[in-house]
């Protein structure tokens, strides 16, 4: 039991250190997605802002195996926002695999990546439409993040 008591306190140790790292980064939570993909046109279809490559399923993130990963490959179906979101409200409270292995439990404060399984990958960052395509807007970690509003200016009104 000590052990486990002992495993605990380490982990919450883990996760205040990475609350702290990325306090004041654009990465969005499970919640914040969620009520991003409410406020775009269900029927639009959805692309990233980095790849051609299609959004697929929900994962465990390679990076962190506590945070959400939206997958995406050259095999995957193109997604409308209205499948997109129904995935994402699923996802609060269920249990993904990490990559090597443990259970974790998806809440709304859950981070969001994305990257294909078995990678690191970007933060989701913003989700914005124009006319009848929706993207999923990234970043990578690292100081020289791009602010939101100058990321994609042919998305801005």
């Amino acid at each position: 039991m000590e052990n486990n008591g002992f495993t605990k306190m380490f982990l919450a140790l883990v996760a205040q250190a990475k609350q702290e790292d990325f306090k004041g980064k654009p990465i969005r939570s499970l919640g914040e997605v969620i009520l991003l993909l409410k406020a775009q046109p269900e029927s639009n279809i959805v692309r990233l802002d980095f790849t051609d490559d299609n959004p697929g399923g929900l994962i465990s993130y390679r990076g962190y195996y506590e945070d959400l990963c939206l997958d995406y490959n050259s095999n995957a179906k193109p997604i409308r926002v209205g499948e997109l979101l129904a995935m994402f409200k699923n996802a609060v409270g269920s249990t993904h695999t990490g990559y090597k292995g443990g259970d974790f439990t998806m809440s709304r404060q859950t981070l969001v990546w994305v990257a294909p399984y078995g990678s690191c990958g970007r933060m989701l960052t913003d989700i914005r439409s124009k006319d009848s395509i929706t993207l999923i807007i990234t970043s990578e970690d690292k100081e020289s993040d791009i602010e939101l509003g100058n990321a994609h200016p042919q998305l801005s009104e």
